[in-house]
């Protein structure tokens, strides 16, 4: 992927691939439930994960691993940079799942189960975000016999755009990353920007 065609891109991906900015990012926006399984102090990039140069525009924009601290449990974060609705988000996220697999696959030829991925798309665009929640609500019509043979999984959607300022949740860094991120789109952007 071209930095310099895509620099919302480029800001998302230099700004989350830093370490500290995504656990503290997490840690206010993963579900409690999930936060009380892991361990964000083993949080570290997967690079290994990537699939090749050529297929990557069409995959994820950053992935974390994390495991719990204890055990043998490690859950891939799949992070997915949007400025613009993307109808066909579930069909890019399960291309990504599926090539993690593979890639997994072929780094542990002994393994008999595949790490859980938790899909988070964040978003911060000037338009309503409208895609689908849901792999099922893709595939039309689909009769209740074939709903078992279609695949089903969601995302998590992290809207930066209506949030007012004080919605904005993490530490001093986080915040203006996500304040950037909302901005960019301003009608006054170097003010905002002056601002932060």
């Amino acid at each position: 992927m071209d930095d310099i065609a895509n620099p919302h891109d480029a800001f998302f991906r230099e700004s989350f691939g830093r370490r500290e900015i995504a656990q503290d990012f997490l840690r206010h926006q993963l579900p409690a439930p999930l936060l009380a399984v892991i361990d964000l102090d083993t949080l570290e990039i997967a690079k290994d994960s990537y699939v090749a140069q050529d297929l990557r525009g069409s995959f994820s924009d950053l992935v974390y691993r994390v495991g719990n601290g204890t055990s043998q449990l490690s859950i891939y974060l799949l992070f997915e940079h949007k400025s613009r609705p993307e109808h066909w988000i579930l069909l890019q996220l399960l291309r990504y799942i599926t090539a993690a697999g593979d890639a997994y696959r072929k780094q542990h030829p002994k393994v008999r189960h595949l790490p859980p991925v938790y899909p988070l798309v964040i978003y911060h665009g000037t338009r309503r975000w409208r895609a689908p929640k849901t792999f099922h609500a893709l595939v039309s019509p689909l009769p209740p016999v074939l709903t078992p043979f279609v695949p089903q999984f969601t995302y998590t959607l992290h809207d930066l755009s209506p949030r007012t300022n004080a919605e904005i949740k993490g530490a001093l860094l986080t915040r203006l990353v996500q304040l950037a991120m909302r901005w960019i789109f301003s009608d006054q952007p170097i003010e905002r920007l002056r601002e932060l």
